[in-house]
């Protein structure tokens, strides 16, 4: 029995990584397919908060920290080869060609992708720790809109509003008890401040 858990869990590991993978992939291709045809009000909540999504789903999934890593490692490769792909099929431009232009670059981009697999599945922790990984999650969601609002971009209310509904969805589904929620919450709001201070210092 023990073996068939393992086995179980083993397959559901390997599925979650192909959806990564293959999810990343369809999120990258799509938003590159449509930068420059759909409203910027749209683009400014799909990209990039479907694939922070993705990796928060897929993270929070895993079956331990490892793989946790790796599903958002592939979800952000996914969204990196389908954002070529389509900018070379679609678009005609050169490969690489503006993949820097999101806020904080292609590598902060990438990282914050990454890093949500793992704090998402801490996040699911009943515990402190539990509360610190969603407070450093929503933190990370909502860092991106902090760079838009900073750069007073016309994208910002629009990013401001899909990252604080991620984070509150997130909260009510990662934090049971309300002092785990209100933990989360400030740790949350204090890192956005203060990665936006150090944003507006530089």
């Amino acid at each position: 029995m023990e073996f068939i858990a393992l086995d179980r869990r083993d397959r559901r590991s390997q599925w979650y990584l192909l959806a990564a993978l293959l999810g990343g992939a369809v999120v990258g291709f799509v938003g590159a397919g449509l930068s420059g045809r759909a409203p910027y009000w749209f683009m400014a909540v799909y990209d990039p908060y479907v694939i922070m999504a993705l990796a928060v789903i897929v993270g929070a999934g895993a079956a331990g920290f490892g793989w946790a890593l790796l599903n958002s490692s592939m979800a952000a490769f996914g969204a990196l080869v389908g954002q070529i792909t389509a900018g070379s099929a679609i678009l005609h431009d050169a490969p690489f060609a503006g993949l820097g232009s999101a806020p904080g670059g292609l590598v902060a981009g990438l990282t914050i992708i990454t890093m949500l697999g793992p704090l998402s599945y801490g996040a699911t922790r009943c515990d402190r720790v539990g509360g610190v990984c969603y407070g450093l999650a929503s933190g990370l969601l909502l860092s991106v809109a902090a760079e838009e609002m900073l750069a007073l971009t016309e994208e910002w209310p629009y990013a401001l509003a899909a990252s604080a509904i991620l984070g509150m969805g997130f909260l009510l589904l990662f934090r049971r008890r309300l002092a785990d929620r209100l933990l989360g919450a400030v740790l949350g709001l204090a890192y956005t401040v203060g990665y936006g201070l150090v944003l507006q210092s530089l």
